[in-house]
């Protein structure tokens, strides 16, 4: 069963979301391949992909071995204040494709009351 994790915070503004690990059933890290992806996918309520990220595209593995994602402000800025779902989904290219639903979740955006058009 995947880990749940829900985050509120202000549309527009950079969420770090918490770093993760790829283990196995029994704790140990996976070192992952070229041919193996992990993708981040948030979805508005008709289940339209709103924000999605992969590994080289938003997803990175820092030197802390942990990998990260980060929601930048113009990912959010233009959203509706409401609450998104998302998934983090671990593809293994093994001899059969292998599919793992990390982590998944909810993410409520607030009102922001300094809009871009603010910044001047």
């Amino acid at each position: 069963m995947p880990k749940t994790i829900d985050y509120t915070f202000k549309r527009g503004d950079t969420k770090v979301l918490d770093k993760f690990r790829v283990t196995d059933a029994n704790g140990n890290v996976i070192t992952l391949s070229v041919s193996d992806q992990i993708y981040f996918t948030m979805k508005d309520s008709s289940k339209t992909a709103v924000v999605k990220k992969k590994i080289g595209n938003g997803i990175t593995l820092g030197t802390d071995g942990y990998y990260h994602i980060t929601l930048e402000a113009t990912e959010t800025q233009n959203l509706p204040v409401a609450a998104y779902s998302y998934d983090i989904e671990l593809d293994l290219n093994l001899t059969v494709l292998y599919v793992h639903t990390l982590i998944e979740g909810t993410i409520e955006l607030e009102e922001d009351v300094t809009m871009e058009g603010d910044r001047t």
